[in-house]
């Protein structure tokens, strides 16, 4: 079982939380029964729960839609179905709005629409999405829609102006109780006044037709955001690794069960070869059958894009091929761009704003490469393979000239470098005395070979920091650079356990740190002259971090008597023990923000019932006295710390256990 998916009581209890949160009481039940009892078929759930079928069924229903929960049975399958959690999805429902921002950084508002209600549905078919953004009109006049897609209970009627898009039934829920919000509130296709109309779509993120929203969801499957959905993704990784193995020895070792070692190792290394082909066939491109413009701007409201037909496609003439396809979010993705922006605001704090913004332009032109932040199932290494492990992929070199044509052009890049340098590469002014130029230079003005010299010298300020953002890989016409991201998250993670060992301790805990890093296991004696301590002021520092968990002890008897005075005792530290005990701390910490959050609701829940009626919401200062305002306000105010807080803890997480796989101690 991969490391993101080790359970511990803390995270079962955190998420716990979350989905209780999210999706009411019942699913939570549902889902602590799974999380303290493990892997469990549907009666052993009744039994555990003291729930009916229906209500068991239908909070399975909620988590199996939003991938909260694994399962093994199959359609026709006699065995019974076993359900099991899936922690890494469990715990990405504290990232929604993070995920959303993401997007919207990159591809713009209405890709960050289309986000959203993924996260809400969970998966759902094209068509139903599509349908959900745009409804059809119904000639009857019934009142009820049931069975209709989007309808949220709106009556249609021939001729009538329709609101677009509104709250919809989800595909595949019960009740309808996960519901997309799409294109907000504003008037469908076809008003009078369309270039307001289309203003108003472009400052809200609201999506103007059919091909546009086919052409943003096929460029988030391109760029590996959504990836398509298949019944195998249900499995658990221990399910698929037995199905996948049990087809290694039917089809490449005759049926027969590996015995010897090297049956073993071919049969070890197939299935992994099998499982990184299912996983890499979910994120292949499907083919769609209109012809997107490429590298479309979604987010740039200067051109109108046409409706109802553009790129070759009209949205009346029936169901496209790709209508079928069932997409969901690749959470991978999210753990690539959260890394991507831990690593631009660091630079930005270490090597100022310009430098950042090149350095971010560097690592978003390598995310479309980058489908994960590192392999879940590597391949075994050969005996041959020695003298291959410098071999760099090129689609994950980048250079300077590749990211001046990205560069935005607002961007001064001439700031935050030797005037020295600026005046050799433009042969333009001089340098004062002061260390300033003579004359400012526009960077508009710069030729393209200019801009190219210029930011390699960002690049080389970025290669030249101790933590080496950036390595030099080759010469080919320009400078190829290659960032060694697992070099970097092991010295992030590092970092985060220094830097809670100096909050705890202070500059001796650091500093015992290093030496035992550097030195290995050591002994008082040892210790002492390492630091260059007394031993009484070393004895302190060793014990509070012992018992935290940081720094292990060994105790080795030098005699058959187990004395004290006759053994030697042995402080080192192994930075996987010092990660996973700071991982559960950070768990635990946010349960307690979780907790917080519920205690100070409880206490205003009778007013917030209140300002969440129809009438109040907007009207607050009409309908609410003096008094519950300000009530109000604290409560938003505190809301806002304890979720800031949260978040923090959450890129904690991300920088402790998803960006690297299991740690070996060196």
């Amino acid at each position: 079982m991969s490391y993101n998916q080790r359970e511990t009581p803390i995270l079962a209890e955190l998420c716990t939380y979350l989905v209780e949160d999210v999706y009411g009481e019942l699913a939570a039940r549902v889902y602590s029964v799974l999380a303290r009892h493990g892997r469990q078929t549907l009666a052993a759930i009744a039994k555990a729960s003291y729930l009916n079928g229906r209500q068991i069924k239908y909070g399975l229903v909620i988590l199996l839609q939003q991938h909260l929960v694994f399962h093994s049975g199959h359609s026709g399958d006699a065995l019974p179905t076993y359900y099991e959690i899936d922690w890494q999805n469990s715990y990405a429902l504290v990232r929604v709005g993070k995920v959303t921002k993401l997007v919207e950084d990159r591809f713009g508002k209405k890709a960050a629409n289309v986000m959203t209600n993924l996260l809400r549905l969970g998966h759902t078919r094209i068509a139903d999405l599509k349908e959900a953004y745009f409804p059809p009109e119904h000639d009857s006049d019934d009142e009820s829609d049931d069975g209709i897609v989007n309808g949220a209970g709106m009556k249609r009627k021939r001729g009538a102006s329709s609101e677009t898009n509104g709250s919809a039934k989800t595909n595949g829920v019960v009740n309808g109780d996960v519901k997309p919000v799409v294109n907000g509130n504003h008037a469908q296709n076809g008003t009078t006044n369309g270039e307001q109309e289309h203003a108003e779509e472009e400052e809200s993120g609201e999506i103007a037709s059919v091909d546009e929203l086919y052409d943003i969801i096929e460029r988030l499957i391109e760029r590996g955001w959504i990836r398509t959905m298949t019944e195998s993704q249900y499995l658990s990784p221990g399910d698929m690794h037995d199905i996948l193995q049990r087809e290694t020895i039917e089809q490449d070792l005759g049926g027969q069960f590996p015995t010897g070692i090297k049956d073993k190792a071919t049969c070890h290394r197939n299935t992994l070869e099998r499982i990184r082909s299912m996983r890499d066939g979910w994120l292949q491109v499907p083919k769609f059958s209109r012809r997107r413009q490429p590298d479309q701007d979604y987010s740039n409201p200067t051109k109108r894009v046409k409706v109802n037909g553009a790129n070759g496609y009209n949205s009346a003439s029936g169901a496209a091929p790709e209508d079928k396809l069932v997409i969901r979010v690749n959470p991978e993705k999210v753990a690539v761009a959260m890394r991507t922006e831990q690593l631009v605001n660091l630079v930005e704090q270490r090597l100022g704003h310009v430098t950042a913004s090149i350095y971010q332009t560097m690592l978003r032109l390598l995310e479309a490469n980058t489908p994960r932040c590192y392999e879940e199932y590597p391949e075994p290494p050969l005996p041959t393979d020695e003298g291959t492990e410098n071999h760099v992929d090129p689609k994950h070199l980048v250079t300077a000239r590749d990211v001046a044509k990205k560069i935005s052009k607002d961007l001064d890049i001439c700031e935050g470098l030797d005037p020295n340098a600026i005046v050799q590469i433009t042969r333009k002014g001089h340098v004062r005395s002061a260390n300033v130029l003579s004359q400012p230079i526009d960077p508009s003005t710069l030729s393209m070979d200019e801009k190219t010299r210029i930011i390699d010298k960002h690049i080389q300020l970025l290669s030249e920091d101790p933590t080496h953002f950036v390595t030099w890989h080759s010469r080919a016409g320009y400078s190829q650079w290659h960032i060694e991201f697992e070099e970097i998250a092991k010295q992030l993670i590092q970092t985060e356990i220094e830097n809670t060992v100096s909050a705890r301790k202070g500059s001796l805990g650091v500093k015992l740190l290093r030496a035992l890093r550097k030195k290995g296991k050591l002994d008082e004696r040892a210790a002492c002259n390492t630091m260059m301590m007394s031993a009484a002021d070393i004895r302190g520092i060793v014990n509070d971090l012992t018992v935290q968990g940081i720094v292990q002890t060994q105790e080795i008897p030098k005699v058959e008597r187990r004395e004290a005075k006759h053994s030697l005792h042995l402080v080192w530290y192994d930075r996987q023990r010092a990660r996973e005990k700071l991982l559960h701390d950070t768990y635990k910490g946010m349960v307690r923000i979780l907790q917080r959050i519920q205690f100070e609701r409880e206490k205003v829940q009778p007013l917030l019932s209140k300002a969440e009626r129809s009438d109040v919401v907007g009207n607050e200062e009409k309908w609410l006295s003096k008094g519950e305002l300000d009530a109000l306000r604290k409560w938003k105010e505190v809301q806002e710390k304890l979720c800031l807080q949260l978040f923090r803890e959450d890129e904690l997480v991300a920088t402790l256990r998803d960006f690297h796989g299991p740690l070996v101690s060196v």
